[in-house]
Order: structure tokens, then C-alpha cells, then sequence
């Protein structure tokens, strides 16, 4: 079955049931979902909401590419919802679906109705179904996993190479509290406050432990990576020399302005719309993009991918492989530290992709 089918077929179970989850990995043609089903409603109206304004031009591409009419379809980020209060539509598409769990848009949505209502997303939690439930009722849902996709020949098979490292216990470059550590050292002066944090909100569920719980957690993920430094440096070199097109996933915006250049893609790039043109356009062969922002971007003739960041979440992981996968034939390194919590990060990547596609190496 192809991804033709697979959409037409999800399009007659939205116009069948009224309300659809499609949670399909990246690549695997979630828009053409809502091609298929206004093709054959080509006079009713429609709304979509979207993370980023680069997404609107992006859907309108598709709708240029499908030779669908897109006169009556309003195309909004999700930041605008509240303009959309007291509207009536005939569909109503959340692309990206998990942007619209906040407090605040839920209780937009709430007078925004619809005959039609379709959910889109790589990865949409429990919490975020809750959501759409309680807005407009039962979904039916239509899911295609990362696994699943490549054996359907919807996505290509992958090349996952994973870099072990050893943190370095060498060489005090960290300060805390006064005293110089190793990186080693440190990081497991991160990890007992990561520890003791978890302890403390296990006895007492209180709001401001679990905020510090994440925080530590946090600040241990972001000091992971960012030692990973010197690592993405050597294999973007190597990426560079053999002249590839490549997605650097970095830890943070300032680890992506200082390896990435004028490459960097993140929230603080004043000219990003660009930037991708200037990627797509083949002037430029990478970008270092930070945590989920390349969402939903068309982005063509991927090559490669490095994985800076692991994430706990199995969202953000999907995301960052799923972009990479766009790639006729998809190359992804990953560099971790091993015996560091970067191990239960990379068992949530890889626990997607089937071992066979997945080679280790020393680095």
C-alpha cells in the first residue's frame, strides 16, 4: 500500500467518523490527508493551525502541489488561536497537534466548532488526546510508527551509527561552589541533585519539587551536551569535507551559534525564513537547529543528520530522527556518553528503530 492510499483512506475514516488522530511518523504524508478529504469537498471551508509562520507557506505549497483550491482555507499559528474564538467551521486541522495542550488554547478552542475535526502528529501523548477529547469529543485514530513506516516502504531504511565516548576525568574545567572539577566530576555532582530532587518530590508531590526536579534534570541534559562540543565538531568536519547536506541537532542556541556560524537556525536567528531558502536552494548545506523548532519545515535533499541533544521525551526524539529521515537514504550519528543518562535517552531513539539498522563504534 502506498502513501496515496494510506491517505485516502484516512480521509474516508474522518469523513466517516468526524473526528481523526494521525499519529504518523514524520515523512509519512500527514497533509495529504486533508488533501484527500477536501478534494472531494472542495466547497466547504476549513482552518489550520500551525506552530510557526513558516509552516503557512509550507501548506500552501501542498495545496499548490495537490492542484487543490486553497480560497477558503485559513491557515494560523497556534500563538493566534484566540482570534479564532466564536467561529464555525466545516474542517478544522490541528498540525502538530500537541501545541494545542495549554491551558489557554484549550479554552480558545472551546467556542471554535466544526463538522470535522482532524488531529496530526509524529507523536501525541495521552495528556494531549485528554485534550482533544474533552474539546470535541471521541477520535477514532489511525497510527503509523517509525517501525512500522519503513516496512511499508514509507520511509527509507536508516544507517544509525552510534559514537561511544568516555566522559573526560583529566582535566578540571568546571567550578562549583569554589572548587574545579572534571567533567566527570561534575557530572556527578548534576546527577546526585537530579537524584535527591526525584527523592524529595517521591515523599512530597508539591509543585515547587517537581519544578526543581525538572530543572535538575534539565541542567544535567544541557551540560551532556554541551560537552558533546568538541564531538560535533569533528563529525560536521567530516560531513563538510565530503560536501553532504545535513540537520545538526545541538543542546543549546549558544552551542549552535558557536559551531553552526551563520548556519545556526534557532529562535534567536533574525532571519530564519532565509536561512531555509538558502538550504533548500542548495546555497548552504546545513543548518544547526535547537530542540523542536525545524518542526514541520519542508526542507529538501537531507543527506545526514547529527543528534547532538537526546531528549527523555520520546517526542523530541521522533521529531529530530524524523526530520533526517526525509532523506532517500538517511545517515544518522549520534554521540553519546556511555555510563551517563545519556544511555536511557538513546534507548528511547533506538527503541524505534529496529536493530538491524543500528551499528556501534568506539569514537
Amino acid at each position: 500500500m502506498d502513501k496515496t492510499q494510506l491517505q485516502g483512506i484516512a480521509a474516508h475514516r474522518l469523513a466517516k467518523s468526524q473526528r481523526l488522530i494521525c499519529e504518523w511518523a514524520t515523512g509519512t504524508g500527514k497533509s495529504g490527508v486533508v488533501m484527500q478529504f477536501l478534494k472531494a469537498n472542495p466547497d466547504f471551508d476549513c482552518l489550520i493551525f500551525v506552530p510557526e509562520q513558516n509552516n503557512i507557506e509550507n501548506w500552501r505549497a501542498e495545496f499548490k502541489k495537490f492542484g487543490i483550491d486553497d480560497s477558503k482555507v485559513e491557515i494560523a499559528c497556534y500563538a493566534s488561536i484566540h482570534k479564532y474564538q466564536d467561529t464555525n467551521w466545516y474542517l478544522l486541522v490541528f498540525d502538530e497537534a500537541p501545541h494545542v495542550d495549554t491551558q489557554i488554547r484549550i479554552k480558545s478552542c472551546q467556542s471554535i466548532k466544526a463538522s470535522y475535526v482532524l488531529a496530526l502528529g509524529a507523536k501525541i501523548d495521552e495528556d494531549e488526546r485528554y485534550a482533544l477529547k474533552f474539546l470535541y469529543g471521541q477520535f477514532e485514530e489511525s497510527k503509523i510508527g517509525f517501525e512500522k513506516a519503513i516496512e511499508i516502504g514509507l520511509l527509507p531504511c536508516p544507517k544509525v551509527y552510534i559514537l561511544h565516548m568516555q566522559i573526560d576525568n583529566q582535566i578540571a574545567r568546571n567550578y562549583y561552589r569554589g572548587r574545579p572539577y572534571t567533567d566527570k566530576e561534575y557530572y556527578d555532582v548534576l546527577n546526585r541533585k537530579v537524584e535527591n530532587a526525584v527523592t524529595s518530590y517521591d515523599n512530597n508531590h508539591s509543585e515547587f519539587l517537581k519544578r526543581r526536579m525538572l530543572t535538575a534534570g534539565n541542567e544535567r541534559k544541557r551540560f551532556l551536551g554541551k560537552i558533546k562540543d568538541d564531538a560535533l565538531k569533528k563529525i560536521c568536519l567530516n560531513l563538510n569535507k565530503n560536501n553532504l547536506r545535513y540537520l545538526c541537532f545541538c543542546s543549546s542556541i549558544k552551542q549552535a551559534n558557536e559551531i553552526g556560524g551563520d548556519n545556526a537556525y534557532t529562535s534567536k536567528t533574525p532571519t530564519s525564513a532565509k536561512l531555509l531558502e538558502k538550504f533548500n536552494n542548495h546555497t548552504i548545506n546545513s543548518l544547526f537547529v535547537v530542540g523542536k523548532l525545524i518542526e514541520g519545515q519542508n526542507l529538501n535533499d537531507i543527506q545526514c543528520g547529527v543528534i547532538g541533544q537526546l531528549g527523555g521525551t520520546e517526542r523530541i526524539t521522533i521529531q529530530s530522527v524524523g526530520r533526517i529521515m526525509r532523506s532517500q537514504n538517511p545517515v544518522i550519528y549520534i554521540p553519546i556518553f556511555d555510563g551517563t543518562k545519556d544511555e536511557s535517552f538513546l534507548y528511547t531513539l533506538t527503541s524505534n528503530i529496529p536493530d538491524k539498522y543500528i551499528q556501534h563504534f568506539k569514537f
